[in-house]
């Protein structure tokens, strides 16, 4: 059967357009990833040593189509959903210069200080950062939510983190998001989510 090489990835014809949607989803990954991420994503693709229960369960949701070679496919898909979750989070977001217009900053070093600070979410996205809009409010203290900088404080996890645990529905806010619950004002609900907050990315 005759071979395609693609981007120097030699692939039989019959997995050609296969092929090339996942370089395709690859390369747009890579252009939006930061160093670090990039890293990430070489770590994972190194050889791993799994554990033998690890073993035993992939085999068991896997069945007979199983092959640790799999491994490398799960861990690239994997990948592709959190680019994807990253790039809906950050769909309503605004820059560092729309950022300093939108609270009447007059140098945009001060949305930067408060990145620092934790008292505004942004994440570097392409080289830019990007900040969402959700956090936003013109009768809060600072033109934020109320209580976000003390709970973005609280939150002992990467930026990233944050942004996806604060937009996740939450059991014990009968299925409310960590920022609507900030958005309700009710104190006692505000109170309650710190208290969750201090548990976010505790070893258990």
């Amino acid at each position: 059967m005759k071979n395609t090489v693609i981007h120097q990835i030699e692939v039989s014809q019959d997995k050609d357009e296969i092929a090339k949607a996942i370089l395709h989803h690859v390369e747009a990954s890579i252009s939006e990833a930061s160093p670090e991420h990039l890293q990430r994503i070489v770590d994972a693709l190194k050889p791993k040593v799994v554990a033998a229960d690890t073993l035993v369960l992939a085999k068991k949701i896997a069945g007979d189509d199983y092959s640790e070679g799999n491994l490398a496919m799960l861990e690239l898909a994997n990948l592709e959903r959190y680019y994807q979750r990253r790039r809906e989070l950050l769909k309503s977001s605004i820059t560092t210069p729309e950022v300093a217009k939108l609270i009447g900053c007059q140098a945009i070093t001060t949305v930067h200080d408060r990145r620092k600070a934790g008292t505004l979410l942004g994440l570097k996205d392409n080289g830019v950062y990007k900040f969402p809009l959700w956090q936003f409010d013109p009768e809060g203290d600072d033109s934020v939510i109320d209580r976000l900088p003390e709970l973005l404080k609280t939150l002992q996890i990467s930026d990233f983190a944050k942004l996806n645990w604060l937009s996740k529905p939450l059991r014990a806010f009968e299925g409310r998001t960590p920022v609507e619950v900030l958005k309700s004002g009710d104190e006692r609900d505000v109170e309650d989510l710190i208290v969750e907050a201090r548990g976010v990315g505790v070893a258990q």
